[in-house]
């Protein structure tokens, strides 16, 4: 006769040798079965994310394959889109957006260039262009300058809006400081003025279609100077000096 032997547990029961080997076989088996059901989900992971990797990296469904340009007045869209060079066919994610907006931005006309990925197929170039403010005479025209003092373009005659100025086109900040005073006077004023005069930022002359001269000093207070200027002209002076807005003087 076969005896059979019982371990007391814990608790108090007991249980049987051919059980419990069964039920640690059983417990070995689930543990086989969940390490291999988690391979198989690392590895359908893993090739999900090599996939999206690839389909984002280097396939042509996200390659590149139109440019957009915005923010165009004065300057052609073909302009940027040969400076700009954007690698067509090249995955949108492997674009150097940085060297695009670097190398429309060397353009003479372009203040600043902002470049996006646009999904599925599209980079857009958003710029900003120059704005002329004054014209430096110039033997073959004039030289055209913007707010930040840049001289970026020669054209034949003064562009509508556009101020002349006898300014030594180097140097910068005097035509910086002039652009300031064109652009805080209004158009009731702006185009009373025939051109403007500047050996030192502090002596600054606008003379007005009228032949009054006006002594503007620096740039500051240029929105009350303007006031104060179209006010005073209804004296009919010869000389307005507005240098100090606050004891403006005229003669």
């Amino acid at each position: 006769m076969t005896t059979t032997s019982y371990r007391t547990t814990a608790g108090g029961g007991s249980v049987a040798p051919g059980h419990r080997n069964g039920s640690r076989r059983r417990r070995s088996s689930r543990r086989r079965g969940t390490r291999l059901w988690g391979s198989v989900a690392g590895v359908m992971v893993l090739s999900l994310l090599v996939g999206a990797g690839w389909l984002v990296g280097f396939s042509q469904v996200l390659a590149a394959g139109r440019v957009e340009v915005t923010g165009l007045d004065r300057v052609e869209a073909s302009s940027i889109r040969e400076a700009a060079a954007v690698p067509l066919g090249l995955s949108l994610a492997r674009q150097d957006l940085g060297a695009i907006a670097s190398r429309v931005s060397s353009l003479p006309r372009i203040e600043s260039a902002e470049v996006s990925r646009e999904w599925p197929r599209t980079i857009r170039i958003a710029v900003v262009e120059r704005r002329p403010l004054l014209g430096v005479r110039q033997p073959e025209g004039f030289l055209l300058v913007d707010a930040q003092g840049v001289a970026f373009e020669t054209s034949p005659t003064l562009p509508t809006g556009v101020l002349r100025a006898d300014i030594d086109p180097d140097r910068v900040q005097l035509l910086v400081e002039a652009g300031a005073i064109v652009a805080a006077m209004p158009p009731d004023l702006k185009r009373r003025v025939v051109r403007l005069h500047a050996t030192s930022r502090n002596h600054v002359i606008v003379l007005l279609t009228d032949r009054t001269e006006v002594n503007w000093g620096t740039d500051a207070d240029s929105v009350l100077k303007s006031q104060l200027v179209l006010a005073l002209l209804k004296r009919k002076p010869s000389m307005i000096d507005v240098s100090s807005p606050h004891t403006p003087a005229v003669r």
